[in-house]
């Protein structure tokens, strides 16, 4: 017996158009996707009031991941808090739904640096 084909699985980089963003199972904010590269899905995020509670992550991780020397480098204690920042990061629960495809997404990965988010899914 033939087993029908299965739905081909967009991935990151074909996803367009508005997603809800949650974070630990709570709802955060909007995005706008709008594609992206080979791995990585890119949109504008709108946060919303539940947003708060995770912006000091986020905005810690970008001071750091901009936080060179004179030389073009980060220092020492500057990897170490990246390293951390991006523990605490990875340790989130993302995921992001798509409602006009009724599709929810687990995200491997995820950024955001003012209204930009980019992720990367499992």
């Amino acid at each position: 017996m033939i087993k029908p084909a299965e739905p081909a699985r967009r991935v990151a980089h074909h996803r367009k158009g508005r997603a809800i963003l949650f974070l630990n199972g709570q709802e955060v904010g909007t995005v706008q996707a709008h594609g992206g590269d080979t791995t990585w899905g890119f949109g504008e995020f709108v946060p919303n009031e539940n947003f708060s509670a995770y912006a000091p992550y986020f905005g810690m991780w970008s001071l750091l991941m901009h936080a060179e020397d004179e030389f073009n480098r980060l220092t020492r204690d500057a990897k170490k808090e990246l390293a951390r920042a991006e523990e605490m990061l990875d340790t989130m629960k993302v995921g992001l739904y798509f409602p006009n495809d009724n599709e929810h997404v687990r995200v491997a990965q995820i950024t955001i640096e003012g209204d930009r988010l980019e992720w990367k899914e499992y």
